[in-house]
């Protein structure tokens, strides 16, 4: 993975991971799925990025990620973490046995970046091996910024965390590639709903959590949000899909556990 974007914003994101929710942030079904999929013997197994919910799903696991400030913040006092490119790791093929992630595609181009993951964590996985990743996908049907503000105003939401999920989505499902300046979601939050208060009266959420859309203003970083159909033309032939493992929680079905294997 090829990123852009100034460590300093991720120190700040990491910084402020213990203010984010579901289903931002894996929540304790995610975390469960993910240990129910990965069977009692994982192996060997490689975590992609340094989610620290899932950092115990293995006794041997290391983890990957391309930002120093990042493995800094969350993975201090935890197992092995390298620093690395996620399309370019430096392992020998057939290293791990389990290979897991949270929100890794979100990070990347489609389509082409999309195709060189899985490309490469097909060569890493080893045969008989699995691949967990909960991906964040956009519906096959988009739905407008002002539709999704709308339901807020409504109270349709039970979470801020889903709504901005929602919001960031809406504003990715414009572009052919399925990708938005995060800071771009601040910025229709500011117009669609310029009145927190209001927000806060029809919601009952607390004036601090409505301020976590504040971490996207000014940010360099850009997010993308394919639909499963997408994904799912950019994984190789050489990997199948043998389930997709869905969470109860609000908008889960957005954020489902993608499980390949390798073809024999």
């Amino acid at each position: 993975m090829t990123d852009t974007t100034p460590d300093n914003y991720w120190q700040g994101f990491a910084q402020r991971w213990n203010r984010l929710g579901s289903p931002l942030r894996p929540c304790a079904e995610d975390v469960a799925n993910f240990r129910k999929a990965m069977g009692d013997d994982p192996g060997r197994c490689l975590l992609l990025g340094v989610t620290p919910e899932l950092a115990d799903l293995s006794p041997t696991l290391t983890a990957i990620d391309n930002s120093a400030a990042m493995i800094a913040a969350l993975w201090h006092g935890r197992q092995r973490a390298i620093l690395g490119d996620w399309l370019e790791m430096p392992f020998a093929p057939a290293s791990f046995d389990t290979v897991i992630g949270d929100g890794c595609l979100v990070l990347l181009a489609q389509p082409m970046q999309h195709q060189r993951f899985f490309e490469r964590l097909a060569k890493i996985v080893a045969p008989g091996g699995r691949i967990l990743l909960r991906v964040f996908v956009g519906p096959e049907q988009p739905e407008t910024r002002e539709e999704v503000c709308r339901d807020a105003l409504a109270g349709k939401m039970r979470s801020v965390h889903a709504f901005k999920w929602r919001l960031s989505m809406a504003v990715a499902s414009e572009a052919p590639d399925r990708t938005l300046a995060v800071a771009e979601t601040a910025a229709t939050f500011d117009r669609l709903i310029p009145d927190r208060k209001q927000l806060a009266a029809a919601t009952g959420w607390r004036a601090d959590e409505i301020e976590t859309i504040d971490f996207y203003r000014g940010s360099d970083a850009r997010y993308c949000y394919p639909t499963l159909s997408q994904v799912r033309n950019s994984i190789p032939a050489s990997l199948k899909e043998t389930s997709v493992i869905y969470g109860s929680y609000e908008l889960a079905g957005r954020c489902p556990i993608l499980v390949l294997e390798p073809r024999a």
